[in-house]
Parts: structure tokens; sequence; C-alpha cells
């Protein structure tokens, strides 16, 4: 460490110092000296004219005699008089109208200081007084005129001012180094006794060396602060130690998740490859197995975060409890976790453990007296076989998982090279989703509505359909949870909203003045704070009636934020359109959304509405519904209907309203409004569907 006998005395503190004080003197003796000689020029100023006027009034009474008798002689002896002060430039005695009485006259001094005097109290001043009687009779005789020349003044002026400005110097120079030896003999003299006491101190062991308090400081601040840096000191060298076990503790911690105290990803890397690099490893089979949970999202939603932290712990513990001493067990994310098999004979052994592990998690897990059952999908990827680098194994395993889920849940897959060629497709196909508004690629297809009791088509529901430049139509199914991934349905939401609205628009302005039209809502679009204001400008913009637009919504979108779906669905109610709850019987708890949210109507999943009536587990489900629907009010509309029967028992059951292929496939807007003209056109009769004699349905 560097001593203070090594520091350069320019930069030593009480050279600085020295530096600062001399500095702050000059400044400070130039400034008060210039304050000094600024009043000095105004006494100086006042000095002159008093001096001129107290010369005028002295020979003013002789002036005005020698004005009243006209006698030049007398008034050039007057004048002479005043010759005798230097500063006098020109006298003179003025008579009106005529020459000079008397006048005398003397040239400008030629001084060197003339310059600045000139430019301080001017050259030359100027005075006069009138000279009159005012007894017996007010008689005016002329004026007495003087000329001063200020040069005289001016040098006694500068000569006094440099006196002052030097001497002013010196003062506060004196003043200075007086301090600046006070306060190096009292402050800076132990502080550098200190500073050499520092440097000695071990940085790896600052308790072992304490500071020395000066002499005769040990009551005052300097004594504190010595004495506050030994405890200082002392603490820092107790709490090094604490510091380094926390450390430990620290570096221990980030190699294992904090809930599950699983090995972490970075972990799981450094273990695979440890196994990589040991000798003969390219003969041993490794299996990577990745376990990613299904729908825990909606799990962490409908419960709360606690239950789902306890699930996870419970599910790492069987995970443990089952592999044991075989494999390697860590946490690759929030819900996914991997398990490494080693020395592998055959791939169906890694297969046979995946069919076990999904088998361990079917057992349910009892979370605030509640059971909940969680369903898994595995990936698993092989080395040396699927590669030899870790983050690609990981990877693979990972992707595998995905194309598993993709395809069905609560299996297993090999990963295979096909699989990184759908992932990259994938890929690709969401940067085409990007630019599919912009290329007008994006387009919507309406599927009519039809009232059971009347038989009329009394609405459509708006569908949206993307028509990829090279791959053709893809499945709304793929594209939309792409875009709700990456936020893309935010503006084809806004899209969608719109051009529906103009299309209503559109047939409102022909023949078709009551038709309605309902829009999917996303639960992106749901919880944007700005969607009440889009509903209102759209309805404005398009003048259509508020309760011919109808909103859907899932009850999966209300799940994600209880209290701000409550809130934006009143809100969006308060406009007056119309609310369905879409896929209705799906979810966790339907029965509770009805109580708390403003819903017109339920629609039924179309998984219900297949193999009606012969389904009975189907029918009950359906009738439930219908006859929930009818306790709270509130209308049903069942989607998926294809066939007759189907439509006869939904009829029987009481169901409002229906939509499928029965009627229609989703249809073009051109199209679809030649559809509704046909339909219009039918007899009345012909399709007339009755219901069972019971009062209509008024809704919520």
């Amino acid at each position: 460490m560097e001593t203070s006998t090594s520091i350069d005395a320019k930069q030593r503190l009480s050279a600085k110092l020295l530096k600062a004080v001399l500095m702050a003197a000059c400044v400070l003796g130039i400034s008060i000296s210039c304050v000094q000689i600024f009043f000095d020029a105004r006494q100086s100023s006042k000095s002159i004219d008093s001096e001129a006027w107290q010369m005028l009034s002295m020979i003013r009474e002789p002036s005005i005699q020698a004005a009243h008798r006209m006698e030049p002689t007398m008034g050039e002896e007057i004048l002479f008089g005043l010759m005798e002060h230097q500063a006098v430039h020109i006298a003179a005695i003025k008579i009106p109208n005529e020459p000079e009485l008397a006048v005398i006259k003397r040239d400008l001094s030629k001084s060197g200081y003339r310059y600045f005097s000139d430019y301080l109290f001017e050259p030359v001043r100027i005075y006069r007084i009138p000279l009159y009687k005012k007894e017996p009779v007010h008689e005016h005789y002329g004026e007495l005129f003087l000329a001063i020349d200020t040069a005289h003044h001016g040098q006694e002026f500068i000569q006094r001012s440099v006196i002052v400005m030097v001497s002013g110097i010196f003062r506060a120079i004196a003043m200075a180094f007086l301090l600046y030896l006070i306060y190096s003999l009292i402050l800076t003299k132990p502080l550098n006794r200190l500073i050499r006491n520092l440097s000695q101190i071990n940085p790896d062991a600052p308790g072992s060396h304490k500071l020395r308090i000066p002499n005769g400081h040990q009551n005052n601040e300097l004594g504190l602060w010595v004495r506050t840096g030994n405890q200082l000191l002392e603490s820092i060298e107790r709490n090094l130690n604490l510091r380094q076990k926390a450390e430990a503790q620290i570096m221990r911690l980030s190699q294992y998740d904090y809930l599950t105290r699983l090995p972490n990803r970075r972990t799981l890397q450094k273990h695979l490859q440890s196994m990589i690099n040991k000798p003969g490893s390219s003969d041993n089979n490794i299996a990577i197995l990745c376990l990613g949970l299904d729908d825990f999202k909606s799990l962490n939603a409908h419960f709360n975060f606690n239950a789902a932290e306890h699930t996870l712990v419970k599910i790492a513990d069987r995970l443990r409890n089952h592999i044991g001493n075989r494999g390697f067990i860590g946490k690759l994310g929030e819900d996914q976790f991997a398990i490494i098999l080693s020395k592998i004979a055959q791939p169906y052994t890694a297969a046979e453990t995946a069919q076990a592990l999904l088998k361990q998690l079917a057992t349910p897990i009892t979370v605030n007296d509640e059971k909940i059952t969680i369903n898994g999908t595995v990936g698993i990827t092989l080395f040396p076989d699927d590669g030899q680098q870790v983050d690609n194994l990981l990877q693979q395993a990972e992707f595998a998982m995905i194309m598993a889920k993709s395809r069905n849940q609560n299996r297993y897959q090999f990963y295979i090279a096909s699989v990184d060629t759908e992932i990259r497709q994938r890929k690709k196909l969401e940067r085409d989703l990007h630019e599919a508004l912009k290329h007008h690629e994006l387009s919507l297809v309406y599927q009519p509505q039809i009232d059971f009791k009347t038989s009329r088509m009394v609405g459509a529901e708006a569908l949206l359909r993307w028509k990829h430049p090279e791959k053709g139509l893809i499945s709304p199914e793929m594209f939309i949870p792409m875009a709700e991934d990456n936020l893309e349905i935010i503006p084809i939401g806004d899209w969608v909203l719109e051009s529906a609205c103009q299309q209503l628009h559109e047939w409102h302005k022909t023949e078709f003045h009551d038709l309605r039209i309902a829009v999917n809502l996303s639960a992106i679009q749901l919880r944007d704070k700005n969607i009440v204001d889009r509903i209102k400008y759209l309805l404005k913009k398009y003048q259509i009636p508020p309760q011919l637009l109808e909103i859907e919504v899932t009850e999966t979108s209300i799940m994600e934020d209880i209290e701000l779906s409550s809130e934006q669905l009143n809100n969006i109610k308060a406009t007056g359109i119309t609310l369905a709850m879409d896929d209705f019987g799906t979810g966790y708890s339907s029965l509770s959304y009805l109580k708390q949210f403003p819903f017109d109507k339920l629609k039924i999943d179309k998984s219900f509405v297949e193999g009606l009536p012969g389904n009975k587990e189907n029918t009950v489900i359906v009738e439930a519904i219908i006859q929930l629907g009818r306790s709270f009010g509130i209308k049903v509309i069942a989607e998926g209907v294809e066939n007759k029967e189907q439509e006869t028992h939904l009829i029987k059951s009481g169901c409002t309203e229906g939509q499928g292929y029965f009627y229609s496939k989703p249809l073009a807007d051109q199209e679809f409004a030649e559809f509704l003209r046909n339909w219009k056109n039918k007899s009345a009769s012909s399709r007339k569907r009755t219901f069972p004699n019971e009062p209509d349905v008024d809704k919520h």
C-alpha cells in the first residue's frame, strides 16, 4: 500500500491546502480592495464637486461688485486668486450680451495618470453660478464660470488605489499564512500520523492493527473518528468470515433451485458434460429426459401461488423417490424437469422410465385439502446418437417434449431429426405471422347462428383465417396460440374487431338490419385497458346498435386475472353489447363465474355436442348447462351442430340457438350474404322449430 512518504509533494494534502488558502486569500484581498477603491472613487468625485462649489462661493460676492461696476481689473484680481488651486483650468466672469468681463486660463495637466483619471472623472468638469442682487431690486449681472481639471484629483485617487490594493492583498496573504500554520499544527500534523498508521493496516486482517489516537486529541472529533475507525476495522474482520461463509452458501444456492432444492440448468449442464468427458463415454448410451407439466399455468391461476409451489415440491419429491440413484434429476424451468440416465443398454429403457414417471404424476396431489391431478409430457434424446454437445442435447430433449405436447398430452416422444426441422418451420411461421397482417394474408369468414324457436338466422360468428402464400390455409389452432405467445394477437385482434364491425355495417345498410355478429376476445385483449374505449369507438364509427355486437371470452382467459377480468367485463357490458362465455364447461369453476360476471349467453363447447343424443355423458352435461342457463336467466347457444338428431335433442332440451356445419360451414362475406338471402327466402314453415311449452329466456 502507498505510504504518505511516497506521495508526491505536489499531491500532498498540505500542499493542496496551501494553494487553496493562498488563492482564496488573493481573491478575497482583491475583492475587498476593489470595494474600498469603488467607495474612494465615489468620495473623490464628490470631493471635486465640493471643492469647486467652495471656490465659487468664496469669490461670488466680490465678483458681483466687479460685474456691477464693470471693472475688468477688479475681476481679474478676484479670479487670479483662484489660480493658487492647481485644479483650476478656466475661471471667468461673464456679462450678458457682452464679452467676458475677466477670464484666466491654464493648460490641462499632462499627468501620466490622465488616461485612467479621464475615464473615471471626465477630463474637465464645468461649474456655473449666477451673479445677482436681491435688494433693493432684483438685478442680474451675469455668471461666474469655473472649469476644473480632474487630473490632479485623479492622480491622487489612483495612487491611493494602488496602495489600497497592494496592502489588501498583503494583509489577506498574511492572514492566510497564519490560518494555514494554525491548521497545520492543530490538524494536518496529527492527520498525517493517522495516514501513516492507516498504511500499515493489512486488508486481509484489518482488525489486527489498531489506529493510535494522536496526543491531545482523545476527547475531540479526531479522537472520536479514530475510535470509530477501530470499531469499524474490528467489525470488518468479524464479518469477513461470515461473508466467506455466505458466499459459499450463495454458491451452493446458485447451483440448485431454491424451491425444490434440485440442481438447476447450469448444474445439469456441468454434470452432463462431466459424464460425456469420462473416458469411454462414447461407448455408453446416456438418455436425457425432459419432463414438462401440462396446464401448469392454469393450475397456478386457478389456485394460488403457494399452492402451485407446494405442488412443484411434491412432484420433485416423487421424482427423487422414483429415480433414486439410477439417475441425476434437475430443474430446467418453471414447470420442466430433467432426468439424466447413464449406461442405457437400449432406448426402450428410457421409454419405460418415461412411462413410469408419467404414471407417478397421475397420482393426485393433495393441496389445501383439495386433490389435484397433474399430467406431464416427456421428451427423450440420446447420447451419442442424437448429438455430443451438452446444450444441443438439452435443447433437443425440450424440443421433443414441446412437439409431444403439441400432438397430445400425457405422452413421451423421442427426439428425431424431423423434430428439429418442425421446430425451425414453426419459428419461420411465427416470423411470417408478424408480416401476415401487413401483407393482407388474414381474412374473416362467418358462420351462421340460428334461433331454434323462430328458425331465423339471427347472427354470425366472425372467424379468423390465414392464407399463407406458400403453405396455403393455416389452421387457427396453430397460429392463434403463436399470436398470443408473441403478442401479435393485439394488432390482429384489433383488426378482427374492426373488420367484423365494418362488415356488419355493410350488411345493415342492405336488407339485414337486425343481424348480430359475434367476435372472440383473447385473454391478452381482455387485459388491455383501452379495449372498452376501442369498442365504444367502433360502435360509434360504424353506427352499430350495441346489442348487435357480441363479445365472446373463454373461461381460461378469465382465470388468468380474475379481478381485472371482472372489472373489464363489467366495463364492456356497460356499453350495452352482448357478452358470451365461449367453450363453457371446459374450465374449472364455471358456476362461480356465472355469479361474478355479467354474461348474457353461454356457448356449449362442441366437444359436448358431439355424439348427441347417443353419448349419455355428453347428454347429461349439455342438459345440465342448458338448465344452468335457464336458472340464471341466460341464453344458451350450442356450437358444433352437425346433424338433425343433435338439433332435435338440443331443441327438446331447451337450447336457444345453434351453430355448426348442419346449417353452413364458415363463409366469406359475399357468400354469407347470399346464404342469408336464400335462408330468408325459404318458407318459415319448412324450417319451423318448436320449443317445449315454457316461457322465453330473458337476458341477464
